[in-house]
């Protein structure tokens, strides 16, 4: 099998990464920004961190604070029509990921004019132009939406869950700053974190999965097994947080070259049908999907129970490893 990768953005990690916004969008000719978030990060100050850094360089931006979680369509219309009106000419995808998703998708349609809404970009979408340039600055650490090619929208009239796949909607540049985060709250980022986990697993467990996205699964499935407990028990632990937040960003990554499986399908119709949060809907699904696949995955069902601290009995048949894994998760 001939495999397929794709490494096109810039990523900036560390702390203060998001001071280089202005001087990269300055390189690249950019004048105004349309920053994409939610009420949420407007009340508690986190996206003022970002407006100062811009007001200080003296790069005007507009602000768009309309997002809803699960971003329905009519949200990303009437992003598109706003950014229009804006005179922006880049856009800042600052938040968790729905107003990630929801930046992508102004970004996405704006440069496709020919296609009516998000709707008609379901499944893999048949786009011909990139993006209006994005900037992906995530304020959780579980979505890696600042690094994939998807974005999940809501249709308003039937509540389902709509996947659309576009190589132009990765955001152009991923700016990674632990110290956005630092305030989640534990029951987000517990949900977050489970996210990141069933994104590596499920990409270690797809048919499309390489040797290359087999390394990066398995590195993310371990700093989330070490790490996102301390990011738990202590919000304000940096280290914990930049270790979770590589884990969910090459999560997310991977997402482009393998993929997800069963267990978000089923997440899907779980968020839609009882509006279940996405994180703890998947991590739902996973132990079922783990022993689903296991006889055909047997030997990657046992390394990611291996992750996990699982012990096995050394004779033990391959359906014992699957139960065993998945109650280790």
């Amino acid at each position: 099998m001939v495999y397929r990768m794709i490494f096109n953005q810039t990523a900036y990690f560390g702390r203060g990464a998001i001071k280089e916004i202005p001087a990269v969008a300055k390189q690249h000719g950019f004048t105004k920004a349309f920053i994409v978030t939610d009420p949420v990060l407007l009340e508690t100050g986190t996206a003022e961190k970002v407006t100062k850094v811009l007001d200080e360089a003296g790069l005007p931006y507009e602000v768009f604070s309309n997002v809803k979680p699960n971003p329905p369509v009519e949200c990303i219309k009437d992003g598109v029509a706003k950014f229009a009106e804006s005179g922006a000419d880049f856009l800042i995808g600052l938040g968790g990921g729905s107003p990630q998703d929801t930046c992508k998708g102004i970004g996405i349609i704006t440069a496709n004019p020919e296609f009516a809404d998000v709707l008609s970009l379901e499944g893999v979408a048949d786009t011909k132009n990139p993006s209006v340039p994005i900037f992906g600055v995530p304020t959780t650490a579980g979505t890696g939406s600042e690094m994939s090619n998807a974005l999940v929208v809501t249709e308003g009239s039937t509540g389902r869950k709509l996947a659309v796949l576009a190589d132009p909607a990765v955001s152009e540049y991923a700016v990674l700053n632990a110290d956005l985060m630092l305030t989640l709250p534990a029951k987000m980022t517990i949900a977050c974190g489970l996210d990141a986990f069933c994104h590596a697993a499920e990409g270690y467990l797809s048919r499309m999965a390489s040797p290359v996205t087999d390394a990066i699964c398995e590195k993310a499935m371990f700093l989330l097994y070490n790490y996102l407990p301390r990011a738990v028990a202590n919000g304000q632990d940096r280290e914990a947080r930049e270790r979770v937040m590589v884990a969910s960003t090459l999560a997310g990554w991977m997402l482009n070259n393998a993929g997800t499986i069963a267990g978000h399908s089923i997440a899907h119709v779980l968020g839609a049908k009882y509006h279940i949060v996405h994180g703890e809907a998947v991590g739902y699904a996973l132990p079922a999907v783990m022993e689903f696949v296991a006889p055909v995955r047997a030997h990657k069902v046992r390394e990611i129970g291996q992750i996990l601290g699982a012990v096995y009995p050394e004779t033990a048949p391959d359906e014992q490893v699957a139960i065993i894994a998945s109650r280790a998760f």
